[in-house]
């Protein structure tokens, strides 16, 4: 999916209309898929309360009020800047659809004692409408307020105060968002600096409108890129079918870095997987893990390349520390299928370049300071942009970019850029980037082409990070990434 500008989305209204579809069932078919989302995400016993600005965005959410009272059976009560006979168009239906048990009061400001503790608060104050600039200061007192009275904020199609084109904010700022629910596509200014920073988590609803049609340079995997890419094994497939992964990985030092690569490479859809390691990871593994220890003194690329011929998928370099040598990069290369490079081997690869050299059905998984050092071993010149650099890495190294961090980038040698849209601060621990590396190389598995099982990888992993609870170690991570791809398959709600 492509980022849309402004203009670009009331086009694709404006031909939904034209085509027969009218504006209100627009703006219901968003409200309401946002409310089923919000109930989804926040099923506790707390009150939603609805913060209604003047505009369309302002009868998205009262749309999205009405949803939550009747099918969730959920408290309501709503905060408007304008008075409710005073909507015009499409919010004034919304307006006058609304139930009577909902309470609706206009207030020029807001405080604290408008909410309680166990709250979630939807924010329908500002939408595609704001292009930058200064903005009205009864807004402004809500936007501020929001962001003093640490509950969480559902904003839907923007957090108020950012453009949709530029991402700029307002001189009050902008909406601090957990969950951003954008309608029809995803909008251009969501993914600057600072849409990044205020959006939280991002979901795609899809209401009716003609998307295909969009291009641009650089496409953004979502919820809607994922439910589109995953599928079903076909009910005669056996285990060799669904992908053989082997991962060659760990050491004494690391042990358990490849265990964790291993089981997410099971719990993602491998059919078989073989773990080769130096460690004596065998007491963090699942049982179906096969495992193979490589003993002192014996040749590591040796042991690892005796089951190359009954491998699709090699995941190499988690915890490999300093007990495997340069020369395995010489035995990874020998590897008939699809190679998934991480941590210790991009390492070693940014210390003697000269050793890897460029083949086809090869990913690359570094996190940003090995992805400096990756672009400084072939001449790339530091400070780029995330996106650029990730490019120009899959072009020097004639490989498949994975380069993590917020928003992480997926860049092919041919020019192609996508930017996966999940995840969350709780990935930032140690271990998970073992975990993304064994989602990916179970997709690799799968036959999906490089840049789909990258795109589908990390998408998955960043979902796991986000459902997870309390103090999340990657311990959890091979769990929730399977839990979420079941979720993805079944197309549930997430």
């Amino acid at each position: 999916m492509f980022a849309v500008s402004v203009a670009e989305m009331r086009e694709m209204e404006q031909a939904a209309m034209a085509a027969g579809v009218p504006e209100y069932e627009l703006m219901c078919r968003a409200g309401n898929a946002a409310a089923d989302l919000i109930g989804f995400h926040y099923p506790g016993p707390g009150r939603f309360v609805v913060l209604c600005g003047g505009g369309n965005n302002g009868g998205d959410a009262l749309v999205c009020a009405r949803r939550l009272r009747e099918r969730y059976r959920r408290e309501v009560v709503i905060f408007s800047t304008r008075a409710r006979q005073d909507f015009s168009g499409c919010a004034g239906f919304a307006a006058a659809d609304l139930p009577d048990d909902i309470p609706f009061e206009v207030c020029e400001t807001i405080d604290h004692v408008h909410f309680y503790p166990g709250d979630v608060i939807v924010d329908g104050l500002l939408g595609i409408g704001y292009a930058g600039g200064r903005i009205r200061e009864n807004v402004a007192a809500y936007i501020r307020k929001v962001n003093t009275v640490s509950l969480p904020v559902v904003a839907l199609d923007l957090p108020s105060g950012l453009s949709g084109d530029s991402g700029e904010i307002s001189d009050a700022g902008a909406v601090n968002a957990a969950l951003t629910i954008t309608f029809g596509a995803a909008k251009s200014g969501l993914f600057s600096k600072e849409g990044s920073l205020c959006r939280g988590m991002l979901r795609v609803v899809d209401i009716g409108l003609d998307v295909e049609k969009c291009s641009g340079k650089v496409e953004y995997f979502t919820n809607i890129d994922a439910q589109r890419s995953v599928f079903y094994p076909a009910c005669d497939c056996h285990k060799n079918s669904r992908g053989r992964i082997l991962v060659w990985g760990s050491s004494e030092k690391y042990p358990g870095a490849a265990a964790l690569t291993a089981e997410a490479a099971l719990r993602c859809g491998g059919g078989i997987v073989r773990l080769v390691s130096c460690g004596r990871c065998d007491r963090n593994l699942p049982n179906a893990v096969i495992f193979h220890h490589i003993p002192n003194g014996s040749d590591p690329g040796r042991e690892a390349e005796q089951f190359f011929g009954c491998s699709d998928v090699l995941i190499a370099g988690c915890g490999w520390g300093d007990e495997t040598p340069a020369e395995a990069l010489n035995t990874v290369q020998r590897f008939p299928g699809v190679v998934v490079l991480d941590a210790d081997a991009l390492n070693m690869i940014s210390r003697s370049p000269e050793i890897w050299q460029a083949r086809d059905d090869v990913i690359m998984t570094p996190h940003p300071g090995e992805a400096v050092r990756l672009a400084r071993a072939v001449g790339i010149a530091d400070g780029m942009e995330r996106e650029k650099l990730a490019a120009a890495l899959a072009e020097k190294y004639h490989a498949c970019i994975v380069l993590k961090g917020r928003d992480t980038i997926i860049a092919l040698p041919d020019g192609q850029v996508a930017v996966n849209t999940s995840g969350n601060f709780k990935l930032a621990t140690a271990g998970s980037g073992d975990v993304l590396a064994g989602c990916i190389g179970a997709f690799a598995g799968s036959g999906l082409p490089l840049k789909e099982c990258a795109a589908l990888g990390a998408y998955l992993h960043g979902i796991a990070g986000e459902s997870a609870e309390g103090g999340l170690i990657a311990d959890e991570l091979p769990l929730l990434a399977g839990k979420a791809l079941t979720a993805i398959r079944e197309k549930r709600i997430f």
